[in-house]
């Protein structure tokens, strides 16, 4: 009896011990998780305050330059010779004349039977010898339809290239009449200052049109020309008696 007795309080210290260590348990599995979640919910708001941060410091240098628009075409490049003030007014002269001269020459190269002088004044003596309006109108309605299909076949023999050449040219030519007008628009005294800037921009691109692509080409022209105007609207909205 003494050893049964002994026996039955071992074996209930035993399952209380082994009570006690499952409550230990269960008790800090329940405090890891609720800690788990409490670091959760801070990283996430640390990490949505930082994706909402708007500080200057925070703009990309590839965002600033999208926001310089049309000027970031007319920056100089390095190592670019550009010609001295003092010869721009002979730069741009020679540079129209000599894309005047191509550009007829390229149009000569693919002129049709309808654009010789001799051409054009042997349609003048036909029409002048013909009285009936209802005639003449016919004769001019088949001279329009001739020249537009002679034309049409001269542009697809000049093909892409040719076609892109001559719309350069076409603005090469063009090259003089910008520095004239900027060039008044420097008396101004007022404007001089951005006058001198334009003048500056227009010899860089001058200096480096033949290595733009034909893109590049003519956004960067439009842009030369569209800063024109604005400078020439300004100057004539300061001349007394205007509006």
């Amino acid at each position: 009896m003494v050893i049964s007795s002994q026996f039955l309080k071992l074996a209930l210290a035993a399952v209380a011990i082994v009570a006690l260590g499952i409550g230990v348990i269960l008790f800090m599995s329940s405090n890891a998780r609720e800690s788990g979640k409490a670091g959760t919910k801070i990283v996430s708001k640390s990490a949505k305050s930082g994706t909402h941060s708007t500080r200057p410091s925070a703009i990309s240098p590839e965002a600033t330059r999208k926001s310089r628009g049309r000027d970031e075409l007319l920056e100089k490049e390095p190592g670019m010779t550009v010609a001295p003030k003092s010869e721009r007014k002979d730069l741009m002269i020679s540079i129209s004349v000599k894309a005047r001269n191509e550009l007829k020459g390229l149009r000569e190269r693919y002129q049709t039977e309808f654009d010789s002088p001799e051409a054009r004044k042997e349609f003048s003596d036909t029409l002048r010898s013909v009285t009936d309006p209802q005639e003449r109108e016919r004769i001019i309605q088949e001279r329009t339809t001739a020249m537009r299909i002679a034309r049409d076949k001269a542009d697809a023999e000049k093909g892409f290239p040719g076609r892109a050449r001559e719309k350069r040219l076409i603005a090469l030519m063009q090259v003089q009449n910008l520095w004239r007008m900027n060039s008044f628009v420097a008396r101004n005294e007022n404007l001089k200052t951005e006058a001198d800037q334009f003048d500056e921009r227009l010899a860089e691109w001058v200096a480096s049109e033949e290595e733009l692509s034909d893109e590049e080409f003519h956004e960067s022209f439009n842009a030369l020309r569209h800063t024109l105007n604005e400078l020439r609207v300004r100057n004539q909205a300061a001349v007394p008696g205007r509006p």
